[in-house]
């Protein structure tokens, strides 16, 4: 069973990832999962306090409704300080095997998928994180995975399967050709073919990687274009019919060369989509 830690600012979009949260923990049968609270201690002491007993008390009164819900309760943890070291803490504390966060926009977690704080929380916790964007209808009924030839990639595909977010039969892959390194090509005077051929052999190789993963996709369902990475994935979006995008990271580099920094907080601030971001294993 997966343990599952769930940050949340108490606000409607916080409610998102709990109601996901349940419904994980309900399909596999009951398990162990946790709501984390961070309040920011700089303020006096005794508004601190107050803002803490009341985050217990409306944590508690939904821990019993929701552990009818999901067929174990969750633990309440009210803390203290700075997120992302105490969500970090948080997590290796109870032995946690994913985060579940909502699209934070006005908290102390607001900027959690723009810049360092992410980063932090990844590369620290070695924690895969699922964003959820919206209301919990249904499971995931189909994921797409931004990959490209970096191993990290083919850890976030095969992550995602561990922890039952998707499978084999019901996801997409997608990758792009640098549009930059098109225009390099352009400008020296080489043809639209090479450029072609370039597309062709990424293809290749990525078929032959997810091959080896057991992965035998439809031409359908490999989308491979000249483009900018937020370009590609928002249109395989589009004609997969992809809820969840998976998206793998480099420890040492924050997320994943194939989304160079800004393009990630552009793929993951833009995209209604839920998100599952994962870092190597520590």
């Amino acid at each position: 069973m997966i343990k599952i830690l769930v940050a949340t600012d108490l606000s409607e979009r916080s409610a998102h990832a709990v109601q996901r949260a349940v419904q994980l923990i309900r399909r596999q049968g009951g398990g162990e999962w946790s709501l984390l609270h961070v309040i920011d201690d700089d303020a006096p002491a005794a508004h601190v306090q107050r803002q803490v007993q009341q985050a217990e008390s409306l944590l508690q009164s939904q821990a019993e409704r929701l552990g009818e819900q999901a067929g174990s309760v969750p633990r309440v943890i009210v803390a203290t300080g700075e997120a992302a070291t105490l969500i970090v803490e948080g997590a290796r504390g109870m032995g946690a095997d994913l985060l579940v966060v909502g699209a934070h926009r006005k908290s102390a977690l607001r900027d959690f998928f723009v810049g360092t704080t992410l980063e932090r929380v990844v590369r620290s916790s070695h924690l895969p994180v699922l964003r959820v964007n919206g209301p919990v209808t249904h499971e995931y009924r189909q994921a797409l995975v931004a990959m490209d030839l970096s191993r990290t990639s083919q850890q976030a595909l095969k992550r995602a399967r561990d922890l039952g977010l998707t499978s084999l039969d019901k996801l997409s892959v997608a990758s792009a050709v640098e549009p930059v390194a098109a225009g390099v090509v352009m400008e020296a005077g080489i043809s639209a073919e090479v450029l072609e051929n370039q597309r062709e052999l990424l293809r290749q190789q990525l078929v032959e990687r997810l091959d080896a993963l057991g992965a035998t996709l439809s031409h359908e369902r490999l989308l491979v274009q000249v483009g900018s990475p937020e370009g590609v994935v928002g249109e395989a979006l589009s004609q997969s019919g992809a809820d969840l995008l998976v998206l793998g990271t480099h420890a040492r580099e924050g997320v994943s060369r194939f989304f160079l920094g800004s393009v990630a907080s552009r793929l993951l601030g833009t995209l209604d989509c839920d998100a599952l971001i994962v870092p190597p294993a520590g």
